[in-house]
């Protein structure tokens, strides 16, 4: 391929992608297959193609901007992150990754042309789940991890996943060069905030990522008869609401006692969520993370037995391995913070990614930038120029050392 002159600035960058889902709170909502997430994916592919790169699309949506123009070549390096975002998110959780790697493979086209090993630049159509009860879809499928019976699940307005995929795609393919085969990947690296307070409180610039959380989401449903809030005597009634509440108090009081566990009830959903009727049914969610799989495991097994002894129905909508990164790659960022003279900490995620899908398959590594007050999937979440911009550096010379 040819050299390309076209540069972009990062930081602009991401104030225009912000603006692609805006909420009134200053947030972003991005949802898979939106008309939002369909404009930045096409505003991804149209800056890919000034910087004269090879632009593909596959059926999930995901995108690719490589130095090589057929996907059936040998091995390429992958870098990128993820484009939906979580509803009234941050500006920065995938987009910062995903058009930090853009740049970086541009630039270093620019600078010293074709590489050696092609390099592929990723934007993934979903990480969040933030519209379908189901996550890391882009990625999965990349890696020949993704369920078929994911097409059947529907969003709150009872779309289905493949009326929103196909739609989506159409507008993508009638611009962007469909790819129907899949990258041979040789190695992946991703870039992220951290999500988290330890590299600003500890004023680090670089997080390493040594490995990332398992996670199991699960949805809780208990039932009971719908009536009269006046009228049913209270010993009378088969109050759904209330045996949630009641299961909800004994899996806060089981998770307790495990060490290191991190467990979130943070969705509740009642039937027919009316004030003066009683309840006929409640779901909420759970969700559990652990970076030993083997504890984590051994929690949803005892949870699926207290949902049982509550006469609850549980439902697995998300499970995500524990992953460790790879050393080799561990090794190629040290040295490439070091060459920035930048410190860095090797830390773990507690946050599940797209390279921890990854990494099940291919060799992967992962960059973190601090995150302001540890915050993120929040309008407030925030990190400072100056890091951006070194985790970007970070990832460029990681990059420059894998291929050139």
């Amino acid at each position: 391929m040819t050299k390309t002159t076209k540069q972009f600035n990062l930081l602009d960058l991401l104030k225009k992608f912000s603006v692609l889902g805006r909420t009134s709170s200053e947030g972003v909502t991005r949802r898979v297959y939106d008309s939002n997430w369909v404009a930045a994916q096409l505003k991804y592919a149209d800056l890919a193609e000034k910087y004269g790169l090879n632009v593909f699309t596959d059926k999930m949506g995901n995108l690719y901007a490589s130095t090589s123009n057929d996907p059936e070549q040998g091995p390429v390096i992958m870098t990128g992150s993820h484009m939906d975002t979580v509803v009234n998110g941050g500006k920065l959780d995938g987009t910062y990754g995903t058009l930090a790697s853009l740049v970086s493979l541009g630039e270093l086209v620019a600078e010293y042309g074709a590489p050696k090993v092609p390099i592929v630049a990723v934007s993934f159509s979903e990480e969040e789940g933030s519209r379908f009860e189901t996550t890391f879809t882009g990625s999965k499928f990349l890696t020949n991890q993704f369920d078929d019976t994911v097409y059947n699940i529907t969003d709150k307005e009872n779309i289905t996943f493949e009326d929103a995929r196909k739609k989506a795609l159409d507008e993508l393919k009638s611009k962007i060069k469909m790819m129907h085969s899949k990258w041979k990947i040789a190695k992946y690296i991703e870039l992220h905030i951290e999500q988290g307070p330890v590299l600003e409180k500890e004023r680090i610039p670089i997080g390493i990522v040594t490995g990332i959380t398992g996670q199991i989401r699960v949805l809780i449903q208990t039932h009971g008869i719908a009536n009269h809030a006046g009228t049913t005597p209270m010993n009378m009634r088969d109050d759904a609401m209330r045996k949630a509440v009641s299961l909800m108090n004994d899996i806060y009081q089981e998770l307790e006692q495990t060490s290191g566990l991190r467990y979130t009830i943070g969705k509740i959903t009642a039937t027919p969520n009316v004030a003066n009727v009683v309840p006929n049914n409640v779901t909420f969610s759970l969700d559990m993370r652990h970076l030993d799989q083997s504890i984590l495991n051994k929690v949803f097994d005892e949870i699926s037995k207290l949902v049982e002894r509550h006469d609850g129905k549980l439902t697995l909508t998300t499970n995500v391995k524990a992953s460790k990164m790879n050393p080799h790659l561990k090794s190629v960022l040290e040295a490439a913070a070091q060459n920035k003279n930048l410190d860095y900490k090797c830390l773990p995620s507690g946050a599940g990614h797209d390279a921890q899908v990854v990494s099940y398959k291919f060799p992967t590594g992962m960059i973190f930038v601090p995150s302001i007050n540890g915050i993120s999937h929040s309008p407030l979440e925030k990190t400072e120029a100056k890091d951006l911009i070194n985790g970007r550096e970070t990832l460029k010379d990681a990059l420059y050392k894998l291929a050139y």
